[in-house]
């Protein structure tokens, strides 16, 4: 058996016999038992107050309650507070802490079924007009390759950034090179691939 003050293994014991599960919560000893009794009705009023249905919120204010309960009886230097304040402000915690778990984004993200559709039958050539353009694709990246190995450093920053659609004046502001500069570099890595054979 757990004694009053010692953390509990998952539940609380209220005053009327019930359990509640909570995490990290210490069993609530005789006087803070008879404490959250006498002062549950704060519960109620801030269910009211803030216009929130008992059913849907009151699993979640109630562990603020208890744990202000329990901080306000063990912290000498809170009794010049009134407890409503400090229930209040603890619930209003449990509630901030509830919307901000109900809205996270993974919470809200849209759920669809996927389903493969076997009804479509593909014939001979287009399997091997999809094969061909695949392999079109993976001999452009494998020359891609081979060609920015001969590059140096400048001449991929030039060429990336031209790919990306840049003007030469862009790359060259960018670069802090001419114009010239920049049309320089290309030509010399054209010569250069030409040289090595490799365009």
């Amino acid at each position: 058996m757990v004694e009053p003050g010692q953390k509990c293994p998952g539940f609380l014991l209220l005053g009327k016999g019930e359990e509640i599960q909570m995490k990290n919560m210490r069993i609530l000893t005789g006087e803070q038992k008879r404490f959250a009794e006498q002062h549950h009705v704060l519960v109620e009023r801030f269910l009211w107050k803030n216009h929130l249905e008992r059913a849907e919120f009151y699993d979640v204010v109630i562990f603020g309650y208890l744990e202000a309960v329990q901080e306000y009886l063990e912290k000498p230097e809170l009794s010049k507070y009134p407890f409503s304040s400090i229930a209040w402000r603890k619930m209003r915690f449990c509630i901030i802490n509830e919307y901000i778990y109900r809205n996270c984004p993974k919470r809200n993200a849209l759920m669809e079924t996927y389903r493969e559709n076997y009804d479509c039958v593909f014939s001979r050539e287009q399997v091997l007009e999809q094969v061909n353009c695949v392999a079109s694709e993976l001999e452009d990246r494998v020359q891609l390759q081979q060609l920015m190995s001969h590059m140096t450093v400048k001449e991929k920053e030039v060429v990336c950034m031209r790919a990306a659609g840049y003007t030469y004046r862009e790359i060259a502001e960018h670069c802090n090179i001419t114009m010239r500069g920049v049309s320089a570099r290309l030509i010399r890595m054209r010569r250069r691939f030409r040289a090595l054979a490799l365009i």
